[in-house]
């Protein structure tokens, strides 16, 4: 029974899951620039509800963002901490891509873009084609918000995130399936299940933070 503890805190919201091999237990608490005070007791409390220790983990999985500078620092080396200190494996998966697997698990749609605020009147993009419940193709990237362009998409297209809400009135002349939703780390603790079974896992000093720029978008296909 495969024992995982998820960290997602790319957003406002201090997100943790883990898994005993048969219940996931979560938290998750919007708790604006309070992470860093909170995320270890948060994790403490959540593995005592579990009835684990930290040494009965066998693998952490990290939304490594984008999103808060802060909060995905923190989530990494949290995450690489354990990691090192348990001789355990990492997973690591971008919190667009947690975002977007959710409305795929929810609502069975095939074409899904997941929004967050990058500040500075920027936006991290990732534009995702699923068949079924597999994705097909991921590209992520970051826009200046005055470049982002509706028209590009249908009327099918699922959008989530709060960064949504930047954009909502220029979406809703396409779409209006939009949910305003933060990454949450019970969600990245179903796709680090898989991730677990597929051997798609990194050692700790792997487990780094995403940042997008407008010269670095990443593809995944």
């Amino acid at each position: 029974m495969t024992k995982i503890l998820a960290i997602e805190t790319s957003s406002d919201a201090c997100s943790v899951a883990v898994s005993d091999g048969q219940s996931d237990y979560s938290f998750h608490e919007l708790m604006p620039r309070q992470h860093t005070e909170e995320l270890l007791g948060v994790i403490d409390d959540l593995l005592n509800s579990a009835s684990l220790r930290i040494g009965d983990i066998d693998a952490v999985a990290v939304g490594c963002g984008p999103g808060s500078f802060t909060g995905i620092r923190l989530a990494c080396s949290t995450a690489q901490g354990i990691a090192f200190s348990q001789n355990i494996s990492g997973i690591v998966v971008p919190s667009l891509d947690i975002l977007a697997s959710n409305i795929n698990r929810l609502e069975s749609v095939e074409k899904i873009v997941s929004i967050v605020d990058a500040n500075m009147d920027r936006l991290y993009i990732g534009k995702y084609t699923y068949s079924g419940e597999f994705l097909k193709k991921a590209d992520l990237k970051s826009i200046p918000r005055d470049e982002f362009n509706p028209h590009i998409y249908d009327e099918e297209t699922f959008f989530v995130g709060e960064g949504c809400r930047l954009v909502s009135g220029l979406i809703q002349t396409v779409s209006n399936k939009i949910r305003f939703e933060l990454p949450s780390a019970l969600e990245l603790l179903q796709i680090a299940k898989e991730k677990f079974d597929k051997k798609e896992t990194v050692n700790c000093e792997e487990i780094l933070p995403m940042y997008l720029t407008e010269e670095s978008n990443w593809v995944k296909s």
